[in-house]
C-alpha cells in the first residue's frame, strides 16, 4: 500500500491564507479532474490520497481546533460534491502547531509540522503504508522536505515555469498543477508495475 501526499493550500485549493470557511474555499483548476483520474487508475485497496497541511491559525488563535476540523469533514464534502462522487481522499491530517506564534498548548516545537514528517509517519501507521513507494505533492519548500525525509518520490507545484525557485531542484520532478502531477504518477506506478 503506498500513499499519493497531498499538500492542500497551493495545490488543492488557491491559498487564501488561514482558510477555515468553506464558502471561500476556491479549487485549483483541473484538481477534482485531477482527483477523479487518480480515483480511477488507483484503487483504494492500493494507494491512498491523503491530505497533508499545517494549519497554524489555530496556534494563532485565528480559529479553534474544532472549527478546524468541522472544516476538515467539509472539505471533504465539497470534494465529492464537486465530482459527483468520483475523486477521494482518504483521509485529512493537518498540523496545529507553531514553533514561535501563538500560544499554548498549540506554541510548541512538534513533529507533524512540515517540513517534518510527522503528518506522513501519522498516515503510515493508519494506513500501513510503505513511505519509501509513496508520493508527495506539494508547491512550499517545506512539503519537498518532509516527503523526502521519509523516501517520498517529491513534486513540486509551479504554476510559473518562468519564476522556478531553488524549490525545483529538490524535488524529483516539477509540475505545473496537480493534473499534470497526477498524471506523473500514473505514470510512474504503471512504470514500476
Amino acid at each position: 500500500m503506498f500513499a499519493v501526499f497531498l499538500d492542500r493550500d497551493g495545490v488543492i485549493n488557491v491559498d487564501t491564507e488561514y482558510l477555515c470557511d468553506i464558502d471561500k474555499l476556491v479549487f485549483e483548476s483541473r484538481v477534482i479532474e485531477a482527483l477523479s483520474h487518480i480515483s480511477k487508475e488507483l484503487p483504494a485497496e492500493t494507494c491512498k490520497v491523503i491530505v497533508v497541511t499545517n494549519q497554524s491559525g489555530v496556534a494563532r488563535g485565528l480559529f479553534t481546533l474544532e472549527q478546524c476540523e468541522r472544516f476538515a469533514q467539509q472539505f471533504l464534502e465539497a470534494v465529492a460534491t464537486a465530482s459527483n462522487d468520483e475523486a477521494r481522499i482518504d483521509d485529512y491530517l493537518f498540523c496545529p502547531h507553531h514553533p514561535t506564534e501563538g500560544a499554548a498548548p498549540y506554541r510548541i516545537e512538534c513533529e507533524c509540522r512540515k517540513p517534518k514528517p510527522g503528518l506522513l509517519t501519522r498516515a503510515q501507521s493508519a494506513h500501513h503504508l510503505d513511505l519509501t513507494a509513496s508520493f508527495m505533492i506539494g508547491d512550499q519548500d517545506r512539503d519537498i522536505r518532509a516527503g523526502q525525509a521519509v523516501g517520498c518520490y517529491t513534486i513540486l507545484i509551479q504554476p510559473d515555469v518562468t519564476t522556478m525557485t531553488e524549490i525545483s531542484t529538490s524535488a524529483d520532478a516539477i509540475s505545473t498543477n496537480l493534473f499534470d502531477a497526477v498524471t506523473l504518477i500514473i505514470q510512474e506506478v504503471h512504470r514500476r508495475t
